[in-house]
């Protein structure tokens, strides 16, 4: 069916769709527990081997969205040869956009709306086009959701055969980024101790590998729609709803790593960046030593505070004008948090660049050390917390 026959009923009128083609029942998705969602952008040479791994993972009733991106290339004719053999229920929306405004992040949504829309209980999994699912991936799902996860982030790798052929990073430089990180992540579970995420966990949430129930989205979706990253941005909302979130070991997928990617500000540019440039911006949640700890004990403040009166004090002195404090102490909640970040002139984000990595790092391990070494909940924890 064509664009005027059917998407209107499936999808919002906000995205700028020029027009598309459908191929497959949507009929029969209704009954899926959970739905694989996956953009693809010009995969002729990789969408053969991700479907066939979906199918050969996935349980049978389990439905498959797929929306291809504004493709020139063959994928959308080598995806129907491979799905149009399959018992399960599946879609392919093959779009074009207005305006070449197409992205990687509004393909996302569109899938995941699309499979919302026809199947409003299931469990969503994000997955791309370039990527391949390993065994156990299904089950691992299963399990998280079973123990009351709404959202589920798993592990991903690279492809062997691609990661052999990358060229090779200063090793010196990926160790730095590597170790900023992982003291951050560290730094963050110190402050604001998860007891779904025990550290060390990987912190991790990417496009190619994340699910989300189907309630949980209905509260926290739709999928935002950023120029990149729109994965982080929809773990920020699910956090601000407070939501429960699981940094699983358990779900695996091997993701391309090459160097001409499709996505705008992904995994690929960053790749390049880290292979051509000598000083590259780094990931954009990296952030200075007292900035971060600053935005950490500020979010713990907030939440325990006792008094609207003490959430506008946090808020004032974070730079917020006396109006938008007052009304954010009033509501208290996370998404009042989530906008107070948003609005606050000390918590703005600044991108640094791998020389800044490298000038905060010995701050960094020292801030994380000394709020390690010293016993939770004692008089000299409260204090390193400003409290």
């Amino acid at each position: 069916m064509t664009i005027r026959q059917g998407i209107e009923t499936l999808v919002p009128p906000d995205l700028p769709l020029a027009g598309g083609v459908f191929h497959g029942a949507p009929e029969r998705m209704a009954a899926a527990a959970l739905i694989a969602c996956l953009p693809a952008q010009n995969e002729a040479g990789r969408i053969d081997r991700c479907l066939a791994a979906l199918d050969t993972e996935l349980e049978p009733e389990d439905g498959v969205v797929l929306v291809a991106n504004g493709c020139r290339d063959d994928t959308v004719p080598i995806a129907l040869a491979r799905m149009g053999r399959w018992s399960r229920p599946w879609l392919l929306f093959d779009c074009a956009w207005k305006g070449g405004r197409g992205s990687a992040p509004l393909a996302r949504r569109l899938g995941f709306d699309i499979a919302h829309a026809l199947a409003p209980s299931a469990a969503l999994l994000s997955v791309d086009g370039d990527t391949v699912v390993l065994p156990g991936l299904r089950a691992a799902y299963a399990q998280e959701f079973a123990l009351g996860f709404d959202l589920v982030c798993g592990r991903i790798g690279f492809l062997p055969e691609e990661a052999a052929r990358l060229p090779p990073a200063d090793p010196m430089s990926e160790a730095t980024i590597r170790q900023y990180r992982e003291a951050s992540r560290h730094l963050a579970a110190l402050v604001l101790p998860d007891p779904d995420n025990p550290w060390p966990h990987h912190g991790n949430i990417g496009g190619a590998n994340f699910a989300v129930t189907g309630a949980a989205y209905r509260r926290a979706g739709p999928l935002p729609t950023p120029a990149f990253a729109e994965d982080r941005a929809f773990r920020r909302r699910c956090e601000a709803l407070r939501l429960r979130i699981r940094y699983s070991q358990g779900p695996c997928v091997e993701t391309s790593c090459r160097l001409d990617g499709r996505a705008r500000g992904g995994l690929a540019d960053e790749l390049l960046r880290n292979r051509t440039e000598g000083d590259p911006v780094v990931d954009e949640t990296l952030e200075p030593p007292a900035a971060l700890l600053l935005r950490l004990r500020s979010r713990r403040r907030f939440g325990e505070a006792r008094t609207q009166g003490e959430r506008l004090e946090l808020l004032r002195s974070l730079g917020l004008d006396v109006d938008a404090a007052r009304r954010l102490a009033s509501v208290g909640n996370g998404l009042a948090w989530a906008e107070a970040e948003d609005l606050s002139p000390k918590l703005t984000r600044c991108r640094m660049r791998l020389s800044d990595l490298r000038h905060h790092l010995p701050a960094l391990l020292r801030m994380r050390d000394a709020i390690r070494d010293v016993p939770s909940g004692s008089p000299a924890f409260r204090e390193s917390l400003g409290r």
